[in-house]
């Protein structure tokens, strides 16, 4: 009997802050595929959040050990400004800024920006906040966190620029 041979897919890592549901946050390395599925796209942790399967490889950056985590148990992931600089693509612009509190289901909360684009008539943070995605951006200083509506409470705007 002939082994089979193992299929090598080339990964990109990316170390970020992992916030699931009923654990403490903590830091992990994710794997990204080197090209995504359009043509040389970098895939972003965004994607990796997005696709179908739900478990995903990550590995425990204090202690080394592996794992497999459930994306839908996803409550937050924090990255740096470096990984929030990759995450966007570069031509990426939006119209709309709204500075917010997000209380989480589990307790505690996060402060920052949601910036957004929405066709006309789509303009309000609630109509950003009801499209199909799972996952949204906000934006605090040096750090990004894509935060998984699944586990948002409530959204408190504290004013916002146009």
């Amino acid at each position: 009997m002939s082994q089979a041979k193992s299929l090598c897919v080339r990964k990109d890592t990316v170390e970020v802050e992992l916030a699931l549901d009923g654990h403490t946050p903590r830091r992990v390395t994710l794997f990204l595929a080197e090209h995504g599925g359009h043509g040389f796209e970098h895939q972003t942790v965004l994607d990796l959040l997005e696709q179908v399967e739900p478990f995903l490889p990550a590995r425990d950056v204090e202690t080394g050990v592996w794992e497999a985590f459930n994306a839908r148990a996803v409550v937050w992931i924090g990255m740096s400004r470096q990984a929030m600089d990759e995450e966007a693509a570069p031509d990426e612009l939006f119209e709309h800024r709204r500075r917010v509190r997000v209380s989480l289901a589990g307790g505690g909360s996060l402060e920052g920006e949601v910036l957004y684009s929405g066709p006309d008539g789509e303009t309000r943070l609630v109509d950003y906040l009801n499209r199909r995605e799972r996952i949204f951006r906000l934006w605090n200083g040096d750090r990004i966190f894509l935060v998984n509506k699944d586990s948002v409470v409530r959204i408190d705007e504290n004013g916002h620029e146009g």
